[in-house]
């Protein structure tokens, strides 16, 4: 019964929750139509980058330039949270505006990281349960990568377009790897892909409890 009524939450909330945002006086503004950043802001961010470089080693000249790479993207992805918040205030229902479905597949962009730890753009299969979904504003995933003709069973499980409920990834086969659960704001999710099927959830599910040991 409560899955009922959350799932019907859900569907309104998807048809009218941005009327509401609307109706409130919200609105929507792209990243790159804000103001620029002024002068002695900018002077002030020059100078703690100039004392941060002077601790920066030559070997650390890749990973400097990744985090670089990635600083504005960051600066917009937490625009854009301010912007969920903002919106999910307005709603009267205290949803969130992304509403994603255990299962589903969406694109990720993951920044820089320490070491082995996931980075940069991936497919990601939300394992979140659906009242989180709704309230939250992160949400737990697992990554997918591509090459899923090779796996490690111990911590990967192959990924094909037969698995899919609907959509389709570009690489198949490709790999969850269950092994890495992550959670991440709901800025961080991009354009939906697809979703699981209920056989391949299952499945999933078992892994991710065996890994955890529940």
């Amino acid at each position: 019964m409560l899955s009922i009524f959350v799932n019907l939450l859900l569907i309104i909330y998807k048809k009218y929750g941005m009327i509401v945002f609307v109706l409130k006086g919200g609105k929507q503004m792209n990243y790159k139509e804000l103001k620029d950043l002024e002068e002695n802001n900018k002077n002030t961010l020059l100078s703690m980058f100039n004392g941060i470089l002077e601790n920066v080693k030559n070997i650390s000249f890749r990973k400097s330039s990744a985090i670089i790479k990635d600083f504005t993207n960051v600066c917009e992805m937490s625009y854009k949270s301010y912007e969920y918040i903002e919106r999910k205030k307005a709603s009267n229902t205290n949803m969130h505006p992304i509403v994603p479905t255990r299962g589903e597949i969406y694109n990720a962009f993951i920044t820089e990281g320490v070491g082995r730890e996931l980075t940069g753009n991936h497919l990601v299969v939300i394992i979140q349960n659906q009242n989180s979904n709704l309230y939250s504003d992160k949400v737990t995933v697992v990554p997918i990568e591509g090459d899923g003709n090779k796996i490690k069973k111990s911590y990967q499980t192959k990924l094909t377009n037969n698995d899919l409920a609907y959509g389709k990834i570009d690489k198949d086969p490709s790999r969850i790897i269950f092994s890495d659960i992550i959670t991440i704001d709901k800025s961080r999710l991009g354009r939906k892909i697809g979703s699981l099927n209920e056989e391949k959830i299952y499945k999933l599910n078992v892994l991710l409890k065996k890994h955890l040991s529940i």
